[in-house]
């Protein structure tokens, strides 16, 4: 221990009360969600660490209560119970109920202090709804509690203890009123203090789980005498290293304590880590740059003195070449630091970049002339980085991009969102090219110009800026005209089925591509039946022998939500014009065929002209109009009369054969209600990824499971088709060439299935994202769908529950036990559109997760050890924690 210093009431320094804290809590602790309470706690801890770093603690204990508390209890000093000078009230209390009242703002106290907030345990209690302090000091033990802030008792003197006896002991309970959550994550908590113990060597902290109501419940204890060279071992335990021993290099300058471990290993991916006073800075700072620069500078200094660059033909390595498979530590202890950044875990002490260069020159200098070979082993590692880095040199320039949101190279399966601002758009990253189903290419779809045109043909036309309309059935169940957007190929080699109807066509598309009954819902294709009546497209050109009909030649559409009722396609092409205000109704009464081809009734060969304007254009283009004047007199006279008494009949299905052969297939966008005519006469759904809103929502579909990133260098990486089609429609590059400014969208939504390979999938993408595009992750971009289990039917009324217990709820209580049906979803691809809209995208109704990185070394260590090379590591942690799976699917 310390020679004693200055540590009573005197020391206590007073800067501001309470009176915003519970107002604003978020400002002091960071956020009021599952963090807060955490935050807390390490509050709480940090002032114990402080009495540790000043040499006066070596003992630090965390209780999580069955009452929902927690304390934390060490050995330090105890916290001054004298009175203080200036509020007359005990040090103790003055620390309680004071914003920044403490030691920590007088050096004579604490040299060095951490905390990200700083903010004192006054916080802890005014965030608290309740709170006791228990103090040994000066031969006493003394007691005082406090309520929301306020203290509800005087400081009291319980008994006498032996003057050596110290410390202090915090129990509190967060106030639910304030925070969304008030239970404790005993993962979260456990990996915060043993990181604590690495940063801190020699210190035991120990943490116990009682919420079971067992007093005598197992401990878990973290004490590392090697402090942070033990913290590489334990980032390594999945990987292989390079060298036996772990470089460590102690040094201190000008009060500045640096701490720096390292080791290489034969992985490919970098696990460096800076802490400032115990504080991950995630944003990193001047350390971290003193440690890269010094590093590359050092082993390039070897390198070229021992002619080790000659297959770089005179090139220097680069860091990212150096730092291949490096595990690395830096932890400096500052008097004074000066954090900056978003969220202020950048270290911005500008003199610190210096002293940290100097003690890596120096103390990894020394290492290397002292320990030849594993330079030598360093450096070979580093040159095949460089070689695979200049390989991937041309395959990265496929995935940059000139601006965010403008580019001619997006991936041809992306469906784009229409929105040109980023803080607006969302990506959905779905499974499966063909979520919904598709067809063949041959298959021909209706097109308002009175023509018919394969998927193939459209989606050719589309790539030579081509725009076609088919017809579709709105949310009123009458037809209207639509514009076809996006037709792509969706997947090679698909399975197929052939579906056969009674006017004798027949369609081949994917088991699931689904198609609309005549009462409006869906059936996917595998599960049609015999008899099944489809939605039908009845099309006639007008007769005026027919009673009412005053033009020849016109296409009519039948409506289906109407009996015997049919109508001009023109007539839905202006209604599609009017609302998308192409023109305006007092533009005139009349609509005119653009190219005087009748039969031609897409909404861009459509304008309204008054009658008189629309004589004279007919009389001076006589030559090619199919029209008369005297047709024209009559034109439009009496919409309603436009009736045909013929007998409504509906397309059914004769057989459905599932086929041996497999084709690719295709599919186009349809905005709205999602449907769109086959030239075969019966109305289908476009794919289940449109179940979006065009304007900002964009889905990229990949195929099957992307490359695992955690055991291949960056030039094998960007070969892999998905992953290059990620990275060109995200927009930022990657890696070295990563730039947050290009990014393309706000939210990056994984939208996979909640079976096994969902969350294999899923875990694929955290691993790209933590690999190759962390700052992704680290501002929040990136997200995962938490779609519901159920959905129940009750009264015309839908209601969904995220678990079984939430199901039973709704059945006994809002069904009275006999809801219409409950339907069990194992994943997105089981939820038809309007569902899948419903549940996982509309922005209202959706529950998203977001995916950050709460401590960045243990997850550097978990995908190490769940997706590298090593199998022994995984198969421990399999085994370990087998009984905490909440499910498993076999």
């Amino acid at each position: 221990m310390e020679e004693d210093s200055e540590y009573g009431a005197g020391q206590i320094q007073v800067l501001e009360g309470l009176e915003a804290v519970r107002k604003r809590p978020a400002m002091y602790v960071g956020s009021t969600d599952a963090r807060g309470p955490h935050h807390l706690v390490y509050e709480v801890v940090d002032n114990s660490i402080d009495e540790a770093l000043a040499g006066y603690c070596s003992s630090i204990e965390v209780v999580l209560h069955d009452d929902g508390s927690v304390s934390v209890t060490d050995d330090g000093r105890g916290i001054p119970v004298d009175t203080h000078e200036e509020y007359d009230r005990p040090a103790v209390e003055v620390i309680m109920t004071v914003l920044h009242a403490g030691g920590k703002f007088d050096n004579k106290s604490y040299q060095v202090s951490g905390g990200l907030h700083g903010v004192g345990v006054s916080v802890v209690n005014a965030l608290s709804e309740r709170l006791a302090v228990e103090i040994e000091r000066d031969g006493g033990k003394y007691q005082e509690r406090f309520e929301y802030g306020e203290p509800v008792t005087d400081l009291e003197t319980v008994e006498d203890v032996r003057e050596d006896r110290t410390g202090t002991t915090i129990r509190f309970r967060p106030d639910s009123d304030i925070f969304e959550t008030d239970e404790f994550d005993y993962t979260t908590l456990s990996t915060r203090l043993r990181e604590l113990a690495f940063l801190n060597s020699g210190v035991e902290i120990t943490l116990r789980d009682e919420r079971d109501g067992d007093e005598q419940a197992e401990a878990v204890t973290f004490e590392y005498e090697g402090g942070i060279r033990e913290f590489v071992e334990y980032l390594n335990d999945s990987r292989s290293p390079l060298h036996e021993d772990v470089i460590y290099i102690d040094e201190e300058t000008d009060g500045v304590q640096v701490e720096i471990a390292l080791q290489a290993t034969r992985d490919l991916q970098s696990s460096t880590h800076a802490f400032a006073n115990n504080i991950n800075t995630r944003e990193g700072g001047t350390h971290l740059t003193g440690f890269k620069t010094a590093l590359t500078r050092i082993v390039n200094d070897y390198a070229n003195e021992h002619d080790m660059l000659g297959e770089l033909d005179g090139e220097n390595l680069k860091g990212e070449d150096i730092r291949e498979g490096l595990t690395a530590v830096i932890s400096i202890k500052h008097p004074d630091p000066q954090f900056e950044g978003q969220t202020k875990t950048k270290l911005g002490n500008s003199e610190v970049r210096g002293i940290v260069e100097s003690t890596i020159h120096e103390g990894l200098g020394t290492f290397f002339e002292e320990n030849p070979d594993t330079a030598r082993a360093i450096i070979s590692k580093a040159i095949e980085a460089a070689k695979a880095r200049k390989a991937a040199k041309e395959a990265e320039k496929l995935t940059r991009r000139k601006n965010a949101l403008e580019s001619t190279t997006l991936p041809g399966k992306l469906a784009d969102c229409q929105t040109r601002t980023p803080e607006d758009a969302e990506l959905f990253i779905v499974e499966g090219d063909s979520a919904g189903g598709c067809f063949v290419g041959d298959t021909e779809i209706a097109l308002a110009s009175g023509e018919s045109m394969t998927l193939e043909e459209l989606v050719e036309g589309y790539e030579a800026g081509e725009t076609h309309y088919a017809y579709t059935i709105k949310q009123d169940g009458s037809i209207g005209l639509e514009e076809i957007r996006h037709p792509r190929m969706t997947k090679e080699d698909a399975s197929l089925v052939e579906v056969t109807l009674d006017n004798g066509e027949s369609i081949q598309c994917t088991p699931d591509h689904e198609f609309m009954l005549r009462d409006g819902t869906y059936t996917e294709a595998g599960n049609l039946e015999a008899g099944d009546s489809l939605m039908p497209l009845y099309r006639k050109s007008s007769d005026t022998s027919e009673p009412n009909i005053t033009i020849d030649g016109y296409e009519m559409v039948k409506q289906p939500n109407r009996t015997n009722f049919w109508k001009f396609t023109h007539l839905l092409a202006d209604r599609y014009n009017l609302a998308r205000e192409r023109y305006h109704e007092d533009d005139g009464d009349h609509n005119h065929h653009v190219d005087f081809d009748k039969r031609n009734n897409r909404p861009d060969n459509i304008e309204r002209l008054s009658k008189e304007d629309h004589l004279e254009l007919h009389r001076t283009h006589a030559k090619e109009t199919l029209h008369t004047e005297e047709v024209y007199e009559k034109f439009f006279e009496d919409e309603a009369a436009l009736v045909d008494a013929v007998s409504a009949y509906n397309h059914t299905v004769v057989s459905v054969e599932h086929l041996d052969e497999t084709a690719d297939v295709y599919d186009i966008e349809i905005p709205g209600t999602h449907n769109f005519a086959l030239e075969s006469g019966v109305f289908v759904h476009n794919s289940a990824k449109q179940a979006r809103d065009r304007e900002f929502q964009a889905v990229l579909p990949i195929r099957g499971k992307i490359l695992n990133v955690e055991k291949h260098r960056l030039d094998r990486i960007l070969q892999n088709e998905e992953i290059r089609a990620m990275i060109r429609a995200i927009g930022t590059g990657v890696g070295e060439e990563f730039d947050i400014e290009n990014l393309r969208y706000n939210k990056i939504i994984a939208a996979t299935d909640a079976d096994v390979d969902g969350a294999h999938i899923r875990t694929l993408l955290l691993t790209f994202f933590y690999r190759h595009m962390r700052p992704l992750l680290e501002n929040g971009h990136v997200y995962a769908i938490k779609p519901p289990l159920y959905r129940i039917r009750y009264r015309g009324e839908t209601y969904d529950a995220m678990t079984d217990e939430e199901r039973d709820r709704i059945v006994e209580e809002v069904c009275d036990g006999n809801p219409s049906q409950v339907q069990r979803f194992k994943g997105l691809g089981e939820m038809n559109p309007e569902q899948l809209w419903d549940t996982a995208m509309n922005p209202e109704n959706r529950i998203l997760k977001q995916m950050t990185i709460e401590d960045a070394a243990e997850a550097d260590r978990m995908f190490s050890v769940l997706m590298g090379e090593a199998v022994e590591p995984r198969k421990r942690f399999i085994q370990d924690h087998a009984t905490d799976a909440e499910w498993v699917d076999i």
